[in-house]
């Protein structure tokens, strides 16, 4: 459980509203990371042990790096997958409702919204809003919620939880690990959970096109401001010498920040409509959420994202101006 929850009455709201009601649809980011789609599966196990109907959907369904979490099967990837009426729709991971994407279409109208997040710049859209900023992972938040309610975490849900919380932390190595974390996954690891395979699963299961794509990112690798700011962007000619399609990719940016001396890295990879995704990771000399929000994004202090509608060359000008400013 987090060291101090700063929303307590967040978190009794959600657990009476996950109470009251007994059919719900569960909706994480689209192309989710480990912590939203570990923290969506873990939320819809507990829920189907408490004799609730749940439906958990996500735009593009499970990627396939994540497939090997328990019940990722069950996750849809289209709206007209939602089977309506629901009592409530809870929303994951999302620091705002544009998160889910595609996915917007799934909420009926007037639907109650449970909104459970970690990200400071969240607007709290919900009716009912449960924000910890402090939290490294919306996973932390589950097990809090289970912890509260008197909810038992089987196998499964553990599992997924773990992930949930070894990737949002960074393996442990972010600056929102703190002493609870490793308290939580040692409970973890009492339920069965079994660290090896999941890291395997997750770091040691690269195909050659992806390590030919890491390669390219590698090349492609800029600094300014004597090396406190370096980039990387994918191009799709990148992608298309890999032989691999666009993904998330956000191992890239952890790889630009593992440069000694960077205080601010950032990728640049091609999105739809010819826009571009940015996304930044930070020592204490810099704000990512607020770099980012310069863009209309958002995020953590030390990691955030956004979208810039323009080309990848004019993005790649636009951040690294934005990263000066922000280290001045």
């Amino acid at each position: 459980m987090p060291d101090a929850l700063s929303d307590p009455n967040g978190l009794r709201a959600s657990i009476d509203e996950l109470r009251r009601g007994r059919r719900f649809l569960v909706i994480s980011h689209a192309r989710p990371d480990g912590d939203a789609l570990g923290s969506q599966l873990a939320l819809g196990g507990l829920l189907a042990m408490q004799g609730k109907e749940v439906d958990l959907l996500v735009d593009g369904g499970s990627p396939p790096d994540l497939r090997f979490l328990p019940g990722s099967a069950r996750v849809g990837g289209k709206p007209a997958e939602a089977r309506p009426p629901y009592d409530a729709v809870v929303v994951l991971d999302s620091a705002g409702l544009d998160r889910i994407e595609g996915m917007r279409a799934a909420i009926p109208a007037g639907a109650r919204v449970l909104n459970i997040d970690h990200h400071a710049s969240n607007p709290r859209f919900g009716a009912v809003n449960w924000v910890e900023p402090e939290s490294g992972s919306v996973g932390e938040m589950i097990y809090a919620l289970a912890k509260e309610a008197g909810w038992a975490l089987d196998r499964d849900a553990a599992t997924c939880l773990y992930v949930a919380v070894v990737t949002d932390t960074g393996r442990f190595m972010f600056p929102s690990t703190r002493p609870s974390t490793h308290l939580l996954a040692a409970d973890l690891l009492r339920l069965g959970v079994e660290p090896g395979p999941i890291n395997r699963e997750i770091w040691g299961s690269k195909s050659f096109a992806e390590l030919k794509l890491h390669g390219e990112a590698i090349r492609a690798v800029k600094t300014a401001e004597g090396g406190k700011i370096a980039w990387t962007k994918l191009t799709p000619e990148m992608f298309e010498l890999a032989g691999i399609v666009p993904t998330e990719s956000q191992e890239f940016v952890s790889m630009v920040k593992s440069i000694k001396g960077v205080e601010v890295a950032m990728l640049l990879r091609p999105s739809e409509n010819g826009h571009t995704k940015l996304s930044v990771r930070t020592e204490s000399t810099c704000d990512a959420a607020a770099l980012c929000a310069h863009f209309g994004g958002g995020g953590h202090k030390r990691a955030a994202g956004a979208t810039l509608k323009m080309s990848l060359d004019e993005a790649e000008k636009a951040a690294v101006e934005a990263a000066r400013a922000s280290l001045k």
